[in-house]
């Protein structure tokens, strides 16, 4: 790979770096199996080949955009910018046409590489174009200019966009040193080794299935389960076939993978019916807060549950529990790299982690403190604790500060509750507007739910009402973010006279 006219941050290779790590498994085992998909598996000798070939058709381009299904031509694509040394962003499939158009003018990219030519060409004057197969992935790169596409984003090598909703999300800048920091101390804290199969669930324009499904495997040298969504189940952003589900786990016997709380909930369930395989030794759970009833259930069940934290503006991750470092209903303890410490507002700061600054706006200082927003705090051992947002916490018609988080996490550790957001500033008692599992949870269902939730809070913090959604919350709705947690502006926007024009109060007594 040397003499390539490479940047010299990937030239500088180093035992750590992710290239290398790519180098050294194709050196060292190039039998072995290193990304299998749905339709096509790569040892690790034939994902250099590809990469390598990817990054030749990448020279000249200065900003790529990543638009594509989840595939071995996915993680192809991606190392081959990691390599070429080019700006990656990847375009969530789920982003809507909108946010798709900003994405590309707001990153000023030049060439796009997709499986869904039609999409791009529908939002853009299309200049060459290069047909490409990719991992056995018939894709097109195209190529087009646009206007003010001067500027060049140093130290960059990846932008992340933070938002998933409505409206013009923000591109979060990342540089390779970052996201190889991050990836290494995920490495150590997962004590991921190469005879791991590493399982991608969530879609990989996602940052956190980006680092800890491919550059860590990649760094240990193991493999990387990439199947095709709907072989796993999984259609859109929230439904999930449990059967077809179960089937791919027992086929594919991963042994890590990441996931939010509403797909644990369905582990927990099929680990109580002893529908999963015995190979699991890592699940790291994020995204959203997870509550104690859900996290106990996964321990009762043996699963190996590990609850982590972290935001985009951190590349990610902050703090990670672990098999030595455990501590139920906490985030764990901050990763190697990074500080944390909690302001006098009882917001979580963290140093040694931070991002280069959103695109077009200014510079970052990736050693400056980075103030996540989130409320939280440390315990004597060092374990990080959250307990909400700053900007959700809710102030009830009695002066009561209530982080609505804490509420939901409960709701949802619940079987009969697919999806939750709580309500209540300047009212009496707190509203939960509630998505049900099925169809078949009637309201004395949802009221038993409540009421068995009720007993475990206190009694500010008790819900008062709740409304049944009209429909489940979607990205594409613009009422469930990236991570899979609630955007409560949309939701609240949308059952504002359900939930501030109640007569009364139901379901509980509010005291």
């Amino acid at each position: 790979m040397q003499g390539r006219n490479l940047p010299e941050c990937i030239q500088a290779c180093r035992m750590g770096n992710i290239i290398c790590a790519l180098q050294r498994n194709a050196g060292n085992t190039p039998a072995k199996a290193a990304v299998t998909g749905g339709r096509v598996s790569l040892t690790w000798s034939e994902l250099q080949d590809e990469v390598l070939a990817v990054a030749a058709h990448l020279q000249g381009s200065r900003a790529l955009g990543l638009l594509m299904e989840n595939s071995p031509a996915w993680i192809v694509t991606d190392l081959s910018a990691i390599h070429a040394g080019i700006m990656n962003v990847p375009l969530p499939g789920f982003f809507s046409d909108e946010q798709i158009h900003h994405a590309v003018h707001d990153a000023q990219l030049d060439t796009v590489i997709t499986d869904d030519p039609g999409r791009v060409r529908a939002l853009f004057p299309v200049g060459r174009e290069v047909s490409l197969v990719i991992a056995g992935k018939p894709c097109v790169q195209l190529f087009f200019s646009l206007e003010h596409a001067e500027k060049e984003h140093s130290h960059t090598i990846k932008v992340t966009y933070t938002s998933g909703t409505t409206g013009s999300p923000r591109g979060v800048r990342l540089s390779l040193k970052m996201l190889e920091t991050v990836a290494d101390s995920l490495t150590l804290a997962a004590s991921a080794v190469n005879e791991d199969r590493a399982l991608v669930l969530l879609p990989l324009s996602i940052l956190l299935e980006n680092i800890g499904s491919v550059y860590v495997p990649v760094l240990a040298g193991a493999e990387i389960l990439v199947p095709d969504p709907a072989d796993l189940g999984l259609t859109g952003s929230s439904r999930v076939d449990a059967e077809l589900f179960a089937m791919a786990m027992q086929k594919l016997r991963p042994t890590a993978m990441i996931l939010p709380p509403q797909l644990l909930k369905l582990l927990v369930a099929l680990a109580e019916q002893q529908l999963l395989p015995d190979s699991l030794r890592f699940i790291a759970v994020g995204g959203a807060p997870v509550g104690m009833a859900l996290l106990d259930a996964a321990r009762d069940a043996g699963l190996p549950v590990y609850q982590g934290y972290g935001l985009s503006e951190a590349c990610s991750v902050v703090a990670l529990n672990t098999a030595d470092n455990h501590y139920l209903g906490s985030v764990g303890k901050p990763l190697p790299h990074i500080g944390v410490r909690i302001n006098g507002s009882g917001e979580i700061v963290v140093t040694g982690a931070s991002f280069n600054g959103y695109l077009n706006e200014p510079a970052g200082d990736s050693q400056a403190e980075l103030a996540t927003g989130d409320l939280g705090y440390l315990d004597e051992e060092g374990y990080l604790y959250i307990t909400g947002r700053i900007r959700n916490r809710i102030i009830t018609g009695f002066g009561r500060n209530v982080s609505p988080e804490w509420i939901e996490s409960e709701l949802l550790s619940h079987s009969l509750v697919a999806q939750a957001a709580v309500f209540g500033n300047e009212l009496p008692h707190l509203v939960a507007v509630l998505v049900p599992a099925s169809q078949e949870v009637d309201s004395e269902d949802i009221e038993s739910v409540i009421e068995e939730v009720n007993e475990r809070l206190p009694d500010y913090a008790r819900i008062g009402d709740y409304i049944v959604a009209s429909a489940p919350f979607s990205i594409t709705s613009g009422e469930l973010s990236v991570s899979g947690s609630p955007c409560r502006a949309a939701i609240e926007q949308h059952y504002f006279e359900q939930i501030y024009n109640q007569p009364e109060v139901r379901n509980a007594q509010v005291l």
